[in-house]
């Protein structure tokens, strides 16, 4: 019975066997081989979708990655409802901004803007000094006038610190690490680095020039319509 227990978790890849002095020994698998085995009948069990792995959920930790452009659109979509009446914290530049425009359509981009209104999310936004003025230029008055009101406050800092394509999101209880130009994002659900990496956000906030958003669009969207 015992060999037989052994070969089945051989067969699941929960053991190794290797020959010593003629002899079969047996061993548990690396640690990683026996997470990703368990992962493996966790996702058919609970029928994870593909494109979503669970890293690791020890206390309160939990790191959870998201791949393709299937599986980031999901998330993104949800996010929002899943997030009601709470504070939401973004860091973004250009290049992001160019991705997020390759993977969403200005209509999608436009409803996401109306849902953060909809849902009482209040949004405090870290952006490139003239971000508005350029997306305005890119996207016309409907995008202008969705996001308008969607701001509660907006820092904007020097364009140098957004030579990437990268973007945050933080929730209450999550983390968003966004690389939309590789179809990528790692939720993260820990306190302690929640908490240092809000410590960074304010750190930039004290240290960088508060615009009123609001206004800025609004007459960026006066000046778009007097031109037409």
């Amino acid at each position: 019975a015992i060999y037989a227990i052994l070969g089945n978790l051989k067969k699941r890849g929960l053991v190794h066997t290797h020959i010593v002095d003629g002899k079969k020994r047996w061993g548990l698998a690396p640690e990683r081989e026996i997470e990703e085995v368990v992962y493996e009948a966790k996702r058919a069990h609970l029928k994870i979708p593909e494109g979503r792995e669970e890293v690791r959920g020890l206390s309160d930790a939990t790191v959870i990655i998201h791949r393709g452009a299937e599986a980031v659109r999901k998330l993104i979509n949800g996010m929002l409802s899943d997030h009601k009446n709470q504070r939401f914290y973004g860091f973004q530049g250009d290049v992001a901004a160019i991705n997020w425009n390759k993977v969403f359509s200005l209509e999608e981009t436009n409803r996401f803007n109306r849902i953060v209104k909809k849902n009482s999310i209040i949004m405090e936004s870290i952006l490139p000094d003239g971000w508005f003025e350029r997306q305005t230029k890119e996207l016309g008055t409907e995008w202008a006038k969705d996001f308008e009101g969607r701001t509660t406050r907006v820092n904007v800092i020097e364009q140098e610190y957004f030579q990437h394509g990268g973007q945050m999101f933080i929730f209450r209880e999550s983390i968003y690490l966004i690389a939309l130009g590789e179809e990528l994002i790692i939720e993260i659900r820990n306190s302690e680095i929640q908490k240092m990496l809000l410590t960074f956000f304010k750190f930039i906030q004290d240290n960088s020039r508060v615009i009123d958003a609001n206004a800025l669009l609004r007459t960026a969207i006066a000046e778009l319509e007097e031109k037409k």
